[in-house]
């Protein structure tokens, strides 16, 4: 949201941002700021459900009192949507949603979750989704799941999320590596994400101790929050693995990382491994190609789209561990293949800049109005 606001902005339009004053670890925060000029206004919730799911309604004065050309909704399923659908027809404004692909697979969500999603999707979707102008998908599969919900196919317009500039800048790493007990000589393999059961990070582990006796210079590095009771017991699973399998001293888990930490994480890498279970799209991708890093992911939606198989990275069946124990085997032993997808990520996340993504929000934004 920053980053396209931000760009929108340049091209001249107003952009302000309606979001709930509640962190998906219940901190509460201001209830105006602006945020490298964007103005941000959250309002309290109400209720939660679950991590993600917050209802906050005291944004539809607001968006009543003033006179806005669109309204871009993000996230589907979300009260706040729905609501924002309600608020357009009635002021008779054009609007946008996009949906960040929430389409997990059973099991994935909790029980109330798990049965509430087929009664949205039967009797609330079909009327949220037509009231959009445009449904914004970020994946081909994605589009196709939200027409057979309702959204008609000339609506829907697949605009995929885009990677920071700060991203193409080399930078120093020998200060992360220090951090966190590595050397120069070390073949640091990078997993960047939550740590979250969907992350498949447990089959990377079992895929690591494989990798590890072939590899002495293999170093694995888990880095990202545990920031919910399931994350902190899974983040023990995990450590309680590594140190079973033998592997505890060649597996470092870093906790959050700021943004600068993030940076280095990345020109340390020798590649990223993303081993989802689900991925509806995949940032931390983009991220690492942008600092030309190959990549190893899963054959799910998001790595799907943006890695290009022996091209720009290597993509493995969910849950294979001997498919992708002999993937990062091939890029630890194999300089000359790691340089060639190196060069294709970097070619392959200039196109996906920002810049690129924004101009496809406006061109969405700009053929509602016509």
């Amino acid at each position: 949201m920053l980053e396209l606001s931000l760009q929108l902005r340049k091209k001249g339009h107003s952009v302000d941002v309606y979001t709930s004053n509640e962190t998906r670890t219940s901190e509460r925060l201001r209830a105006y700021s602006e945020v490298r000029g964007i103005p941000v206004y959250r309002f309290r919730s109400l209720l939660s459900l679950g991590e993600f799911g917050k209802f906050w309604p005291g944004f539809v004065p607001e968006i009543l009192e003033r006179d806005y050309d669109v309204i871009h909704a993000h996230g589907y399923r979300h009260p706040h949507t729905d609501i924002a659908a309600a608020v357009s027809k009635l002021k008779n404004v054009r609007s946008v949603m996009t949906a960040h692909s929430p389409f997990h697979p059973s099991g994935v969500r909790g029980p109330l979750a798990e049965a509430l999603v087929p009664i949205y999707d039967r009797f609330v979707a079909p009327v949220t989704l037509r009231a959009f102008d445009k449904v914004v998908s970020l994946t081909p599969a994605e589009a196709k799941r939200l027409i057979l919900l309702g959204v008609p196919k000339d609506r829907v317009v697949e605009i995929s999320h885009g990677v920071g500039p700060e991203n193409f800048i080399r930078i120093y790493s020998s200060r992360f590596l220090s951090s966190v007990g590595l050397d120069p000589e070390d073949d640091l393999v990078l997993y960047l994400g939550r740590i979250n059961r969907t992350k498949g990070i447990d089959v990377l582990i079992d895929a690591f101790a494989q990798v590890s006796s072939k590899a002495p210079s293999a170093r694995l590095v888990v880095a990202g929050p545990a920031t919910s009771s399931e994350e902190v017991a899974y983040l023990s699973v995990l450590r309680a693995r590594a140190g079973a399998l033998g592997i505890a001293n060649k597996v470092i888990f870093t906790g959050r990382l700021s943004e600068e930490e993030k940076l280095e994480a990345y020109e340390a890498c020798r590649f990223l491994v993303l081993p989802s279970l689900y991925e509806p799209f995949g940032i931390v991708l983009l991220e690492a190609a942008a600092h030309a890093k190959p990549v190893v992911s899963t054959l799910t939606d998001g790595p799907k789209t943006i890695v290009k198989d022996a091209s720009t990275g290597i993509l493995v069946r969910v849950g294979d561990v001997g498919g992708l124990a002999r993937a990062m085997e091939r890029l630890l032993e194999d300089d000359g293949l790691v340089e060639t997808m190196s060069a294709n990520a970097l070619e392959m996340a200039r196109q996906h800049s920002w810049e690129m993504v924004a101009t496809q929000v406006e061109q969405a934004y700009l053929s509602v109005q016509n």
